[in-house]
């Protein structure tokens, strides 16, 4: 029986970046209405459960992570509408 460690590995790497991905979301529903107040219509970045970059405009949001060195696939990316204006999906 073959074993094949580079895909072994692969799903790996894909379940920790799973697990980094649902921390950052849950901590961003846990603190929903407190960033609504201070980051209502902007865009912002959550990574390790901290905000790490917040701007008016997805595409500068993007070109701040890239320029901090941080991965975009690393990070939590989200908007939020101000208060008291609500999304109909």
């Amino acid at each position: 029986m073959v074993q094949n460690v580079p895909m072994e590995e692969e799903i790996v790497k894909e379940k920790l970046l799973f697990e980094m991905h649902k921390k950052n979301e849950e901590w961003f529903s846990a603190h929903y209405q407190e960033l609504q107040k201070k980051y209502g219509s902007k865009f912002f970045a959550v990574k390790d459960q901290q905000i790490v970059a917040v701007e008016d405009e997805m595409e500068k949001l993007l070109r701040v992570l890239e320029e901090k060195g941080i991965d975009v696939n690393l990070v939590f990316v989200t908007s939020i509408p101000p208060e008291g204006v609500a999304l109909i999906l």
